[in-house]
């Protein structure tokens, strides 16, 4: 179980350096800002992935105090700009809700969404304005604003003619990048850079797309209440994914280019069953795909672990905690 590593200590201090870095905004954007992050169950598993990295690594050592305080730095970062993201994506896509409760702009209303996101923004880099790693965060933001523009574009202009490397990319953009870059930003701040290879950021980055892949999935075949989400809003929201893409190659696709068409709010509770009956025909492929990336990254980290010197215990024990994730990522159930 990948709960075997979220140590309480660091769970706490992560808390405790988000209220501390919320507490620096400015009224009144830092009373709702606060009132979304902090009041919400957010998994906070970006930063998590981020500081367990480095404690592993350092655990037992003299830089540890140095070398977790740098890991939190980035870790609060990585996570307003993340809850910056949903703000707007959800301000974007009209989503009613979002962690079970209704979203910012529903709130708050849409003016103040976009300006408290682009605020969040804005300070969550400025967390890193001294840090070697700011460059490399700046990357990860314009990667994820590039795929939420490209995501976008093509339901805006109702593109159907893509192939499924266009969803994957997508996917990487999006999601799948930033945990790359979490363990990447995890291995620096323990100042063992030279761990994150080439071999090791495409192994995180599948396991990354195995977990947008089964987002997608619980949004059409998960449990609703333990989601946190509108159920079906991807349909609702014509959102482009590898259920789409699948489904297009069979009998439904006129039917559901027609209901994709419509725009968000529009389709109608027969319009929901079409694409479901559609999607669900298709499911199989969809965990075909999944399956894929896991096994690949799986086991990738598995070769790299046993090119390693067993002279390394904690990095021995980084590897293992590395496959853990990756099969909590692809199974996970909310």
């Amino acid at each position: 179980m990948v709960l075997q590593f979220l140590d309480a200590e660091i769970m706490e201090n992560l808390d405790k350096k988000l209220t501390q870095a919320i507490n620096g905004l400015v009224s009144p954007t830092k009373e709702r800002i606060s009132d979304f992050i902090l009041s919400s169950e957010g998994k906070r598993l970006r930063p998590a992935l981020i500081s367990v990295t480095t404690d592993i690594l350092v655990k037992d050592t003299e830089i540890r105090e140095e070398a977790m305080e740098r890991s939190y730095n980035a870790a609060i970062a990585i996570e307003l700009l993340h809850n910056m993201t949903l703000i707007h994506d959800d301000l974007i896509d009209g989503a009613p809700i979002r962690r079970g409760k209704e979203a910012f702009h529903i709130i708050h209303g849409a003016d103040r969404a976009l300006h408290d996101g682009d605020v969040l923004h804005a300070y969550a880099l400025t967390l890193l304005k001294n840090e070697p790693t700011l460059n490399l965060v700046l990357d990860y933001a314009y990667n994820v604003s590039l795929g939420n523009a490209i995501e976008l574009e093509d339901r805006l202009n109702q593109n159907f003619n893509f192939d499924q490397e266009h969803i994957i990319r997508i996917m990487e953009l999006k999601t799948a990048i930033v945990f790359a870059g979490c363990v990447k930003l995890g291995c620096l701040a323990a100042n063992r850079g030279e761990i994150f290879t080439d071999r090791l950021h495409e192994a995180i980055v599948a396991a990354g797309i195995a977990f947008q892949i089964q987002d997608d999935y619980l949004d059409i075949l998960g449990n609703p209440e333990e989601f946190g989400k509108v159920p079906y809003w991807d349909i609702q929201e014509s959102k482009r994914n590898l259920f789409l893409y699948f489904a297009l190659q069979t009998e439904y696709a006129s039917k559901i280019k027609k209901i994709y068409n419509k725009s968000v709010g529009e389709k109608t509770e027969e319009d929901l069953n079409v694409v479901l009956e559609a999607f669900r025909s298709v499911k199989d492929n969809v965990i075909e795909v999944k399956d894929k990336y896991t096994q690949f990254s799986l086991q990738e980290i598995d070769s790299i672990q046993k090119e390693l010197s067993s002279d390394d215990p904690q990095l021995l024990v980084l590897f293992e905690f590395l496959g853990i994730l990756v099969q909590f990522l692809a199974e996970r159930e909310k």
